[in-house]
């Protein structure tokens, strides 16, 4: 999957175009509907107030032949009557070749916005300097860099604690319980991930995930501070965290005011071809990108994520697919017997080749569409998990939740479950967006 045309934005598109497709060429649609939303749920809805993560989750194996894919991901806040800050856009953009927190600020002599007096680039030696707050010369707690006496005893670095360039601007962000009418955003670094600024009159605003209408205003002042993904994306600066988000990129050094995530490696099913890097660049690689990894279960004890579930459903008018959605409703059966549910209208896809021979329907831009119009609805911040159920599929709600409860999956981390056994390169490395 080529997610570098899906950077990090919105609602994390990136991971929504690896759920239902590889990369192939478009082709011409045969026929479209209305992109319409045909009937909400009647379900129980949990209250507005509720502050549960959202998680990315593919599906889950249930026994029988379901196409469900289920997501959960991090807070996210409304965005109706949102005023942005260009001063802060205006900041931000001319400070993006300074170093961040912890990162090595040697060559760019200057720290990005942070911390309640801002931060200094601290020199430990010729090689190493460091963004930090204070610095007090000689050896650091903790410190690992170092060299061993005759003894075979280690002798850790001293840091020379030199200032490079000048201490860069406090924090500009509003840390939670702080009143932020005045700087419209909430601080990442003092807790404000996922946050938004609400105001509650004009004496007041405060950061929070939601906000319930009644004593406060609840008008959005600013955007919502988004969760750090911990790399950079395709063509992004990775020169803080030396790690990119998409499987084949590397983080390499252009310059001494760039480093970024390029392509090294394009993967099809059956082979790896290396792609060099950009001519001109300095080319060392500080990072490679990041691949899948296993989510261990909550300790005993820990928090583990609830089973509630918001459910939905898009299906092709004029098919088939309408008599099934209209049994399962009659029913209560499938979405219907969820926690809370939504239906969409698709519309027909050809079909194309991939690198298999296999020939499957090119529907990446169908289901980006419905995923699109479902989070406009924005049910599923009040709901554990989101389910995506094709019509011609049995899901079990309940059941699904056992399965759920049985794995235990920790607060606080963005999952997805796989939901095939097949071959690496057939079944998109057990997880192909849908139970079938």
């Amino acid at each position: 999957v080529d997610s570098s045309k899906h950077p990090q934005a919105g609602y994390q598109s990136h991971t929504l175009k690896a759920m239902f497709a590889r990369e192939i060429a478009p082709s011409d649609i045969e026929q479209r509907c209305e992109d319409e939303l045909l009937s909400s749920s009647d379900g129980e809805q949990l209250p507005k107030k509720s502050r549960r993560h959202w998680y990315m989750i593919g599906a889950v194996a249930v026994g029988v032949g379901a196409a469900a894919a289920l997501v959960r991901a991090a807070h996210v806040a409304p965005n109706k009557g949102t005023e942005g800050n260009a001063e802060l856009v205006t900041t931000l953009a001319a400070e993006t070749s300074c170093s961040g927190l912890g990162s090595n600020c040697a060559s760019t002599k200057c720290c990005k916005s942070g911390g309640k007096n801002g931060f200094q680039c601290y020199a430990k030696n010729e090689n190493w300097a460091e963004c930090l707050e204070t610095c007090e010369p000689g050896v650091h707690e903790g410190e690992k860099e170092g060299t061993y006496s005759a003894s075979g005893q280690f002798v850790p670095a001293k840091w020379s604690c030199d200032k490079l360039g000048t201490r860069g601007a406090p924090d500009p962000c509003s840390a939670p319980g702080e009143d932020c009418r005045q700087t419209r955003c909430c601080s990442a670094a003092q807790g404000g991930s996922g946050m938004t600024c609400f105001e509650k009159n004009e004496n007041w605003a405060s950061c929070a995930a939601s906000c319930e209408e009644g004593d406060w205003s609840c008008k959005a002042l600013g955007n919502r501070t988004p969760y750090a993904a911990g790399c950079g994306w395709a063509g992004k600066s990775c020169a803080d965290t030396r790690l990119c988000c998409n499987v084949g990129f590397s983080c390499v050094v252009k310059d001494a005011s760039w480093t970024a995530c390029t392509q090294t490696k394009k993967k099809s099913t059956w082979a790896s071809v290396n792609i060099p890097i950009p001519a001109g660049w300095d080319g060392t690689i500080v990072g490679g990108g990041r691949n899948e990894y296993q989510i261990q279960p909550a300790a005993e004890g820990a928090k583990v994520m609830g089973t509630s579930l918001y459910c939905f459903m898009a299906f092709l008018p004029d098919s088939y697919e309408v008599g099934l959605h209209d049994v399962a409703k009659q029913n209560k059966a499938s979405i219907f017997a969820c926690d809370s549910y939504d239906v969409f209208h698709s519309w027909k896809s050809v079909k194309a080749g991939w690198d298999t021979g296999e020939a499957t329907l090119s529907n990446t831009d169908v289901f980006i569409n419905v995923w699109d119009n479902m989070l406009k609805t924005e049910k599923f911040l009040h709901a554990d998990w989101t389910v995506k159920v094709d019509a011609d599929a049995v899901l079990l709600p309940d059941r699904l939740k056992s399965h759920i409860a049985a794995l235990r999956p920790p607060v606080g981390m963005p999952i997805y479950l796989k939901n095939n056994a097949m071959d690496p390169g057939l079944g998109n490395r057990g997880f192909l967006g849908a139970i079938e």
